[in-house]
């Protein structure tokens, strides 16, 4: 940690680094304590929000504390061993006070949905709910996820709970936000935190936390070499979050001496579409079925295609011999299909993700024929001429294709069991290849807290003034269910912002 010599240049009772969610919510529970807080965000006004404005909205809500403890063992099968039973217990507990707490706020919630994994023990208490004050003739109904890519947008992303909820929140409380204020270092005195220093407008500032500092600013997906450092078997991959997520919390926690944990915990891969002229890949919602197929270096399938999330995929987890495993992404990855595939709607549509909420930067066409043209998506008359495109051995392109038709004709995948009603062969030239990239919205790893949401040491023990909420140091130790990182921001963003709030002041020679 660093030193400060002189003056500061702002203080607040509790300074809060990061604006997503988790910021949200720490800022508000500290408040409502009665501090004085002041929200940092690395981002200019325009791009605030994180992951979390640009994610699905969706928010994990356990309807039954004691289940929801088993289900959360089941998720973190044998990585509970470094998750303590009063981590699991506060877990539990302020995810359940979730929805209540967002009521108060102003949420109208809607279900959308169950368990992610239905077959766990646990499972039957899990509810995944959305923002139902922004949804056309919703009235709180049950929603569902099983609806087209087009319906899906009018029940998941759209910025609702953000903009409907938190954003208005942090206004009637009247929180200070620092725009375009990136934090650098934590600031030490004494062996304990005393705030932060930032980069602002290209000047660095010291800005002094009177009570304590919450790390609440994401994780490290936008960091190439942290990625490679602590992921498996992805040399390369693109966010389809924000870009500033580049591992900033995790680096300054580890300069104060924080433990780490869960650092190779990843919401994905998912197989996504990364355009050269944007610097996220874009979530691309293809449909359940359809004339397509994903095919691997070497040409050859390697998964049950389909809707990514929903299907055999949970978050980027398959079911390998019984074992729920990290998706592998045998790159490059190529998204193979006919002209009827084609021309059946918007392969690009997406109802959430960076690209989307922050202007649309590329809007898609409907018939995929401008990215053809753009040289995004491969023609070629014949399966082999595409494979001769794309750089795969014609003949095992060829023979991956008549296998897979092979499937279509007799109803069954007998590769990888893809839903029967999902398959239609691809036999309707052109035929057409789209590069796909791993991607994903969000790390899980960061440093370790506590059921305070204390940040701990490598001694195990509490670094004075310190906490953290949200993706930055997750819970969530392997397996994940939809919705469960906005509820942990809100879980674990109320306890860091109390505990901080109830910090007792600085000594004067502080």
């Amino acid at each position: 940690m660093s030193e400060v010599s002189g003056t500061w240049d702002e203080e607040a009772d509790v300074v809060v680094v990061g604006y997503g969610f988790a910021g949200a919510a720490t800022a508000i529970a500290a408040h409502d304590e009665g501090a004085d807080v002041l929200l940092l965000e690395k981002a200019p006004e325009e791009h605030k929000g994180g992951n979390s404005r640009v994610s699905a909205n969706i928010v994990f809500w356990p309807n039954e504390v004691e289940k929801a403890k088993t289900y959360f063992r089941a998720l973190t099968g044998p990585y509970t061993d470094n998750i303590s039973e009063e981590m699991i217990e506060v877990w539990a507990q302020e995810m359940h006070a979730n929805r209540a707490w967002l009521e108060g706020l102003g949420m109208q919630p809607a279900g959308i949905g169950g368990a992610e994994f239905p077959e766990f023990p646990g499972s039957d208490c899990v509810e995944m709910l959305v923002h139902a004050g922004q949804l056309p003739g919703s009235g709180g109904q049950e929603l569902t996820l099983r609806q087209t890519p087009a319906q899906l947008g009018q029940v998941l992303g759209g910025e609702r709970l953000w903009k409907g909820v938190t954003e208005p929140a942090l206004d009637a409380r009247k929180i200070r936000r620092m725009y375009g204020t990136a934090a650098v270092h934590l600031v030490n005195s004494g062996g304990a935190v005393a705030g932060v220093l930032a980069d602002r407008q290209g000047k660095r500032i010291a800005i002094k936390a009177e009570r304590a500092v919450v790390l609440t600013c994401g994780g490290f997906e936008n960091n190439p070499a942290m990625v490679r450092t602590y992921v498996n078997a992805l040399p390369r991959v693109y966010p389809t979050g924000t870009p500033y997520n580049t591992g900033d919390g995790v680096r300054m926690a580890q300069e104060a001496g924080a433990d780490l944990w869960h650092m190779s915990n990843i919401a994905g891969p998912e197989l996504f579409f990364k355009a050269p002229e944007i610097p996220v890949a874009r979530w691309i919602n293809l449909p359940h079925a359809g004339s397509f197929i994903f095919v691997a270096a070497d040409g050859k399938r390697f998964i049950a295609e389909g809707d990514q999330c929903m299907g055999t995929d949970r978050h980027g987890k398959l079911n390998y011999h019984g074992m729920w495993m990290q998706q592998t992404a045998p790159m490059p990855v190529h998204l193979i299909f006919d002209d009827s595939f084609r021309a059946a709607g918007c392969i690009g549509s997406s109802f959430c993700c960076w690209d989307v909420v922050h202007g649309n930067q590329y809007n898609w066409s409907d018939d995929n024929l401008r990215e053809v043209e753009k040289g995004w998506i491969k023609r070629a008359a014949s399966i082999g001429d595409l494979a001769v495109l794309i750089g795969l051995p014609p003949d095992v392109l060829e023979t991956t294709v008549t296998r897979y038709n092979t499937f279509v004709a007799q109803g069954a995948d007998a590769d990888f069991g893809r839903n029967p009603a999902w398959i239609a062969a691809i036999q309707t030239p052109p035929f057409y290849a789209m590069e796909l990239t791993p991607s994903f919205v969000n790390t899980q790893g960061g440093p370790r807290r506590n059921e305070n949401a204390q940040v701990i040491g490598l001694d195990g023990q509490p670094i004075p003034r310190l906490y953290s909420a949200g993706e930055l140091g997750s819970i969530y130790a392997y397996n994940y269910n939809a919705g469960g990182n906005i509820g942990e921001c809100f879980a674990f963003g109320r306890i860091a912002g109390r505990n901080a709030a109830r910090e007792k002041p600085r000594e004067p020679a502080d």
